[in-house]
């Protein structure tokens, strides 16, 4: 059998497609390894959101170029090889195929033409063992946010076919894994055949062996009340929600095109937290958007001390060329937008740590992910929420669903001891 080494930057959906050409690929008699210079196919999923990740991938294609056996192949695939196409082969010489976002449904036509006569002697997949794995709902974007790539790199938004999303997940469950996460650029506007996204929660639920169901992203305009009583209501739904809001100006809001005021945010943060007092709620920041003033900023800090998130993704903005942003001429300062980010993630730091210091003698129910490869080796665990912990303790595996006390944080993660049921 051939070998394949694959590596994934970027996002959960990214993750996801990933996933999916594994599986394609074992179909096709390939086997994961995880030495790339020992590799038939090497491939990089990249990510085309911020320029940062897309000069990390660069920089490992390179290093892949490099380092791979004499015939092997390498691929990059993904949203950068969406927008730079067939420009990534002359500026990296070494890589082999540019397959964009838009035409991972076809790999497996592409795989037959690269390798010629690979098949698999068997049916089904290889699985990883995880206990949490991520099922993609939709694809693209119909947002056209100023300053996101995603729109043209993805496509316009698309709902895959409920039952197909339903026999994904029937799959999943077969194979051990006991929570997914539903993926999608928003996937509040999910919809087929009138199935809406709390309809398809209530769908998933109902499988057996599912025993958590988390999601991402969800667009503020869209987050609407049946969605939190579908959460409230059923006991699968991790109390979780993540809700970017990435500015609290009014005025950089509408520069974005969110189509929401910082008003309206607050109104579904009050929504959520009437229905889900308990509720993990969490968001993206992106500073140093153009023409962000110091008074911008402040509206966002002023929005983070209201809401007390208990986390958030926070970047400083970069241009992606092609989008509505990128011409605009108003920029702000890079030493600027470095001042901010820092100011922002202190903050928010700060409170993070305050809600996980409450969490201090309190009881949880954790989901086992996986053991520590190194220091103490302790299990890896979710709350019901979103936060991270570490315990110790005998006869359990990944999936297994425990009752805790939180006796102490390390920060960011909480310190647990089991109890009993």
């Amino acid at each position: 059998m051939p070998y394949v080494f694959l590596q994934t930057f970027g996002c959960q959906m990214n993750v996801a497609d990933s996933n999916d050409v594994a599986e394609r690929l074992f179909t096709h008699g390939f086997q994961t390894i995880g030495d790339p210079g020992k590799a038939d196919l090497i491939i990089v999923n990249t990510c085309s959101v911020r320029e940062h990740a897309e000069r990390r991938a660069r920089v490992r294609i390179a290093e892949f170029c490099r380092m791979k056996k004499p015939g092997a192949q390498l691929w990059v695939i993904g949203c950068m090889a969406e927008r730079l196409g067939e420009r990534l082969m002359k500026d990296i010489p070494g890589v082999d195929r540019v397959i964009g976002a838009r035409s991972l449904g076809r790999i497996d036509e592409i795989t037959a033409r690269a390798f010629p006569g690979q098949h698999a002697d068997f049916t089904g997949i290889e699985t990883t063992g995880e206990a949490s794995d991520f099922i993609s709902i939709m694809r693209g974007c119909n947002n056209y946010c100023s300053y996101c790539i995603v729109p043209y790199v993805r496509g316009p938004e698309s709902s895959i076919p409920a039952a197909t999303i339903i026999d994904a997940v029937r799959k999943k469950a077969g194979q051990g894994v006991r929570e997914v996460t539903l993926l999608g650029q928003n996937v509040n506007s999910y919809c087929d055949a009138g199935i809406d996204f709390p309809d398809l929660i209530r769908e998933v639920a109902a499988v057996e062996g599912i025993k958590r169901i988390r999601f991402t992203t969800s667009h503020p305009k869209d987050c609407c009340e049946k969605l939190i009583r579908t959460i409230a209501d059923e006991p699968k739904c991790c109390r979780h929600i993540h809700l970017p809001v990435q500015s609290g100006s009014d005025r950089v809001l509408s520069l974005m095109n969110r189509r929401y005021s910082a008003a309206d945010y607050r109104d579904r943060i009050m929504m959520i937290r009437s229905l889900l007092p308990k509720a993990d709620i969490t968001t993206d920041f992106l500073v140093g958007f153009p023409s962000e003033t110091d008074a911008d900023f402040e509206a966002t800090l002023a929005l983070v001390e209201e809401v007390r998130f208990t986390g958030a993704f926070m970047f400083a903005y970069s241009v992606r060329e092609g989008t509505v942003a990128a011409n605009f001429v108003d920029t702000v300062a890079d030493a600027i937008k470095r001042r901010r980010l820092k100011m922002l993630i202190d903050r928010q730091t700060a409170i993070t740590k305050e809600k996980y210091s409450a969490m201090v003698g309190r009881k949880v129910q954790l989901m086992i992910r996986g053991r520590q490869l190194k220091r103490d080796r302790l299990w890896m665990a979710r709350d019901y929420g979103c936060k991270r912990a570490l315990i110790a303790c005998d006869d359990v595996q990944a999936g297994t669903i425990l009752q805790a006390e939180v006796v102490r944080t390390s920060g960011m993660t909480i310190i647990c001891e089991r109890t009993a049921p």
